[in-house]
């Protein structure tokens, strides 16, 4: 009995110095490492800019993996899981795929605009505050700029005449835009009476009360018809006997 005491005794005493032993080896606070070896590019959504700074549980929210958004608008709306930030009220009218003009390192400076995802008209954000609006010696025009500019530069433009503002003088002065060639007959600045928007000739019709000249200046043969060989004898100008909208009666 007393040998079965101290062998108990003995083991006891083995077993706390082998604790001991363990307690002593182990570091108060243990330096563990932990590093993921996940590919995030494998889910089709790479950890790019801000995103790779982000702690999983920020957009794993709740430690759910399946349906998390990869789309801009999955998160950055009102109302999302994942609660980041969305577009403010001031924000441009525009869809929501935000990379198409920001950068997954910042919302600004905005790297481009997508014209594509813009849902506003162009005098929305081209109005001098937002984007730079028309110049000042800019030809009188209306706010839709794309009726004659390009979403990719102002220049080259096009002529969209429905969206001018002015008669064509105003931009058919020689310095502008062509004017009227030395060899025009004489008529006052009203060039629309007589010319359409898409090209000067043919001319659509003569409106004579733009005309400045007697008849007989156009009337000759060349320019417009004139006498013709059976007309009776006459000095006098075409008016006195003819009208302007038909020769007879």
């Amino acid at each position: 009995m007393r040998h079965e005491r101290m062998f108990a005794t003995a083991a006891a005493i083995a077993t706390l110095t082998v604790v001991a032993l363990l307690l002593v080896a182990r570091p108060a606070s243990p330096q563990v490492s932990v590093s993921s070896t996940f590919d995030h590019f494998t889910t089709a959504f790479p950890l790019e800019g801000a995103h790779a700074f982000a702690t999983c549980e920020s957009c794993h929210v709740d430690g759910q993996f399946a349906g998390t958004p990869v789309l801009c608008a999955g998160c950055h709306s009102q109302g999302s899981r994942v609660r980041a930030t969305f577009q403010p009220p001031q924000h441009d009218l525009t869809t929501q795929f935000c990379d198409a003009c920001h950068l997954p390192s910042a919302w600004v400076p905005v790297a481009r605009v997508d014209h594509a995802e813009t849902l506003d008209t162009c005098g929305g954000c081209h109005n001098g505050i937002r984007a730079m609006g028309k110049p000042a010696d800019h030809v009188p025009a209306g706010e839709q700029c794309d009726d004659c500019h390009r979403t990719t530069a102002w220049s080259p433009a096009r002529f969209e005449h429905l969206g001018l503002t002015s008669g064509c003088f105003s931009c058919h002065n020689g310095t502008t835009a062509t004017a009227k060639p030395f060899d025009h007959i004489p008529a006052t600045n009203t060039c629309e009476d007589c010319h359409g928007t898409t090209l000067f000739s043919p001319v659509l019709r003569v409106e004579h009360l733009q005309v400045l000249g007697v008849c007989s200046g156009c009337h000759n043969g060349t320019i417009a018809r004139g006498q013709h060989a059976a007309h009776i004898p006459t000095t006098a100008e075409c008016d006195t006997c003819h009208n302007t909208t038909a020769w007879e009666p």
